[in-house]
């Protein structure tokens, strides 16, 4: 295969093929790259202080975490393993809806790339009913304010079939028989990322709801949910605040956490 690496140069050529770099990037902007490191959220949580807007790439974590702390694997060189830092100002419960509006965001630039995606609730990506991919997004707050928003999403590209049957998991060129440039579609996240941010919170909660439910994994399916204890309903979609829907024998319930087992 071929060697796309995530240079910076290689990402923000990629970004000004299309558009101009400086047009869609914030002022301040910084890429750093490495070829292997613990975890880009790690890195970004503890340069907080030193970064105002920036991403984090880099071909191998090895120390990777999801949702609730579960370990993230990837193979180097063939994923997407990225964090993105943003100073912003918002109430903390503003920030709840963003694992969902990444993961649109991303099923979005994917369905540009010919792949269909679905949105699992609250913080995966979905392709031919196996995971693709996750998100899990961190906040820093200051005196009661949301002040760094951590982004971070890990996608497989181009593992083969062997490599994912080990982990239960799909890549894309496992789903489409073809090799991704990894660098183009991480420009086209980047971009598609910051049109969003230049939008409101009350546009991006719209935006999330609508294509979260036209795109959710097992919406309609009766699924068990464990939360406090476990549940048993069908999934009936997301509402405005990024909570699941499960309409259960005793009524509608409304969830903020949880997850989902079929």
């Amino acid at each position: 295969m071929h060697d796309f690496r995530l240079y910076e140069d290689s990402v923000i050529s990629e970004i000004n093929r299309k558009h101009k770099a400086d047009s869609v990037l914030p002022n301040g902007f910084r890429y750093i790259y490495f070829e292997n490191i613990d975890s880009t959220n790690k890195y970004a949580k503890e340069h907080a202080g030193e970064l105002e807007n920036a991403i984090i790439a880099a071909e191998n974590q090895y120390a990777g975490v999801g949702k609730n702390s579960s370990h993230w694997w990837s193979s180097p060189c063939q994923s997407i393993l990225a964090t993105i830092m943003l100073s912003i100002d918002l109430e903390p419960a503003e920030t709840i809806v963003y694992p969902l509006l990444v993961g649109v965001i991303i099923r979005e630039v994917l369905a540009e790339h010919g792949v269909e995606a679905e949105v699992k609730w609250p913080n995966d990506i979905y392709i031919g009913g196996k995971k693709l991919g996750g998100i899990l997004c961190e906040t820093i707050i200051e005196n009661g304010k949301t002040e760094k928003l951590i982004i971070g999403f890990g996608i497989n590209v181009n593992q083969t079939k062997e490599e994912m049957t080990l982990y239960n998991m799909t890549s894309l060129y496992e789903y489409k028989g073809i090799e991704f440039n990894r660098c183009e579609l991480l420009a086209d996240i980047i971009v598609k990322l910051f049109e969003h941010l230049k939008d409101s919170s009350s546009d991006n909660t719209k935006y999330m709801e609508r294509e979260v439910n036209s795109h959710l994994f097992a919406k309609g399916l009766t699924v068990t949910f464990e939360s406090d204890k476990r549940y048993e309903g069908t999934l009936t979609g997301v509402g405005e605040d990024g909570a699941l829907l499960l309409l259960t024998e005793s009524g509608m319930k409304k969830f903020i956490s949880g997850k989902i087992i079929m």
